[in-house]
Formats: structure tokens, sequence, C-alpha cells
């Protein structure tokens, strides 16, 4: 009976942990473009990942992150930046309330940026007729905007903190991945390594507890 007893803890203790997890919440990442043009510049967003764990130690993880800034070099540009990344995650999970986990992610990212260059607003009494035909009601305005885009190879190398409260929730007060951005240069087409930072915070869903 009490080895009967004693396997039976040491496999609940081996199962003690959710086997799919959802994480939502905020993004802060610091961008270093390494660029005489585009200075070194701060752009906040959101993050949502998902975790299967194959083990109490080890699982898969797939993340989504983006985050925009409205300004470039004190100009109005509209930046966007998107990473997709999967790789695997290695947890400490146990019986308190504390989950330390580290975390490896390949993949992806977007880079994108767009500004208006012009403005049309149609004249208050209707212009003469022209050829094609235009119709527009007086006071339209047309914008002209320009957009550049890029992709290139993402990683992710870092880890955080989980605080459970309960099984099904946990709070991240921090989780900091090192976030390696390899894009080819505007001018040459080479690509360059951009040496980033990420912070991340928000809360965790966990699913299938034992």
């Amino acid at each position: 009976m009490i080895v009967a007893v004693l396997a039976f803890a040491m496999v609940a203790a081996a199962t003690d942990f959710p086997t799919s997890e959802l994480y939502v919440g905020y993004n802060f990442t610091r961008f270093y473009p390494d660029s005489a043009f585009v200075p070194d510049l701060n752009a906040n967003g959101g993050i949502g990942q998902f975790t299967y764990n194959f083990e109490n130690w080890i699982g898969a993880t797939f993340d989504v992150g983006s985050v925009t800034k409205g300004t470039l070099n004190h100009a109005n540009w509209d930046t966007k930046a998107t990473s997709f990344t999967l790789g695997p995650r290695f947890v400490y999970h146990n019986h308190s309330r504390w989950t330390p986990y580290l975390e490896v992610l390949f993949g992806g990212a977007e880079v994108s940026a767009s500004t208006d260059v012009g403005k049309f607003v149609a004249p208050p009494v209707a212009a003469p007729p022209i050829n094609p035909p235009i119709a527009l009601p007086p006071g339209y305005t047309l914008t002209t905007r320009i957009t550049t885009s890029k992709t290139g190879f993402a990683m992710l190398v870092g880890g955080g903190l989980d605080i459970k409260f309960g099984k099904h929730f946990a709070f991240r007060p921090i989780g900091l991945d090192y976030y390696l951005a390899r894009m080819p240069t505007a001018v040459t087409g080479n690509d360059t390594n951009h040496n980033n930072l990420r912070y991340t915070t928000g809360v965790n869903f966990l699913f299938g507890a034992k």
C-alpha cells in the first residue's frame, strides 16, 4: 500500500501542469536600427502566445507580436513591426505560485512604414467635366500615401515569470526577450542584424490542468 501511494504521488506530481496555455498582453519593444538615418526608438503594441506542453518541463510556443510608432526620426511616419515565431519553451512547473520559463523562438518579421505625401481637396464648386469624367463632391479630400515594407528572419531568446492564481489563470509581470531581426538594408539590400529588446506583461490562461 505504501509503494502504491508513493507511485500515485509521483505520477500526480509529474502531471500537475496545464496541457495548453493562451497568453495575451502588452508588448514594449526597444529597437536599435544601427542606422545613421533612423535613431533608436520605442514602440508599443500587443502580444499573443499559444503554448502546448508535452511534459511538465517542456512545450512548444507560437508567438505573434506587433508594435507601432507614429513618428520616425521626428517625421510623421506610421511604423509597424510584426513578428511570427515558433520554438521550444522550458518551464519549471511546481506546486508553488511561481512558474519561471525560458524560450527560444524562430520565425520571421515584417516592418512597414507609411506617410502622407500630399492632399487634393475638391473645390467648393464642381469643376468642369473632364474625360474620363470624375464626379467629386465639393470639399472631398483625396490623400496620397506612400508605403514601404520589408521582411526578414526573427529570433527571440529570453524568459519570464508567471504567478498562478488558481489552476486556470496566471499573471505574467515580466517577460523579457532578446529580439534579433535580420532585415535587408534600403540602400544595398544586404541582410543586416538588428539587436532589439522586448518586454511583455499580461495574463496567461491555463487549460487542461491536472
